[in-house]
């Protein structure tokens, strides 16, 4: 199934230049659902140049399903790879990212979601 959504995600360093922590959060849709995941990747950033900064990460995640015929919790892992893409060493750029996420219930679901967006540090 193909949907979309929105999130929104804070980046803090825990080991300066070697690890960070995201949390995120996020709505989308896929059909009928609605899907509330919750995340928090570890990730291991490769300071390839000021402008670009590609990661690699992985984390647990929650996501809080809504569907006209009930609703369910599903527990899982997201791994994902993607880089920064800084205009010109400003505040401003653009984060796209590959992410693969397994989810445990009666069975495994697999997803796969290509994420891109508007970055800002500070």
């Amino acid at each position: 199934s193909i949907g979309g959504g929105i999130s929104v995600y804070y980046e803090r360093n825990l080991i300066a230049g070697w690890l960070e922590i995201e949390p995120a959060i996020a709505v989308f849709w896929v059909e009928e659902e609605t899907v509330l995941p919750i995340e928090v990747l570890l990730k291991k950033p490769f300071h390839a140049s000021p402008v670009v900064n590609p990661y690699a990460g992985m984390g647990p995640e929650v996501a809080f399903i809504f569907t006209p015929h009930g609703n369910r919790t599903k527990f899982g892992l997201k791994f994902v790879g993607g880089s920064y893409f800084w205009f010109k060493e400003g505040p401003w750029g653009l984060d796209l990212e590959l992410g693969y996420v397994l989810l445990f219930e009666d069975h495994l679901t697999h997803e796969l979601a290509l994420e891109t967006g508007l970055a800002f540090r500070f």
